[in-house]
């Protein structure tokens, strides 16, 4: 009879751990608009400073702590919300989980190709390469991190950015249940129109995925401290803002 009672608690334990909603993770300021329109997004002005979007969980705390743009310089601070039907991602909702979701985001090789649509309304290539190296100090692509736990992984990454050129960047993973977070810094200086307009360590980029059952709850977060120049912010919000939706379309595509 014992060992009954401990087998149905289990079982109704794992049911409320797992059924969670979008209620749990999303402040009751932008609730209701998150459910009528699927996407929020947030371009904070100069000296709001204040992230006001991050879900819900482990990491909250510490991502809104943790800020660039807070350091002087001209700030930028942007976020975006988005709540993704599975079914909208593909045909069968039980490939639509955290491995592989896990799995995409370690597969740094696929990012490569991404496409984003400039502000004039022309299709480009945002990444024309992209892969894993062993060090910032390296250029050399070594396989896409696959292997071991998730969790505290750190990696480092290359790309050919279509607006900042070469870049590098410091990716570490964190994995808590459902939750999984990539944070990004850059490892080297960042150019915009031949200037070295945001130094190495002074972008940061979050993006966070949930798993809430029938929908996942994507966050993406750019966080940056760019060189006093004229004109600068308006260049990085125009920048910041259409590779965030390029990220979340590419995203949209990865499950089919």
């Amino acid at each position: 009879m014992k060992k009954i009672l401990v087998i149905l608690c289990s079982f109704f334990a794992a049911q409320i751990l797992f059924a969670q909603s979008l209620e749990d993770y999303v402040d009751s300021k932008y609730l209701a608009e998150i459910k009528s329109k699927g996407n929020i997004s947030l371009i904070h002005e100069k000296k709001d400073t204040v992230m006001e979007m991050v879900p819900f969980c482990k990491y909250t705390d510490e991502i809104k702590s943790d800020l660039i743009c807070t350091k002087g310089g001209v700030p930028f601070l942007a976020e975006f919300l988005y709540v993704i039907p599975k079914k909208d991602l593909a045909d069968d909702i039980s490939k639509v989980n955290s491995e592989s979701i896990e799995k995409l985001f370690r597969s740094l090789s696929k990012m490569e190709g991404m496409t984003y649509i400039h502000n004039g309304g022309k299709e480009d290539i945002l990444y024309k390469k992209c892969y894993a190296i062993a060090s910032p100090d390296s250029d050399t692509p070594i396989s896409d991190p696959l292997e071991g736990e998730v969790d505290g992984l750190k990696v480092y990454a290359y790309q050919h950015d279509h607006t900042f050129g070469h870049t590098k960047y410091e990716i570490n993973y964190y994995k808590d249940n459902n939750v999984i977070l990539l944070k990004f810094l850059n490892q080297i200086p960042m150019g915009m129109l031949g200037i070295k307009a945001v130094k190495e360590k002074s972008f940061k980029m979050n993006v966070m995925c949930i798993d809430i059952g029938e929908d996942l709850l994507l966050y993406l977060s750019t966080d940056v401290k760019a060189k006093n120049l004229p004109g600068i912010r308006g260049q990085i919000e125009d920048s910041m803002t259409v590779r965030m939706d390029a990220v979340y379309k590419w995203f949209m595509k990865q499950f089919k």
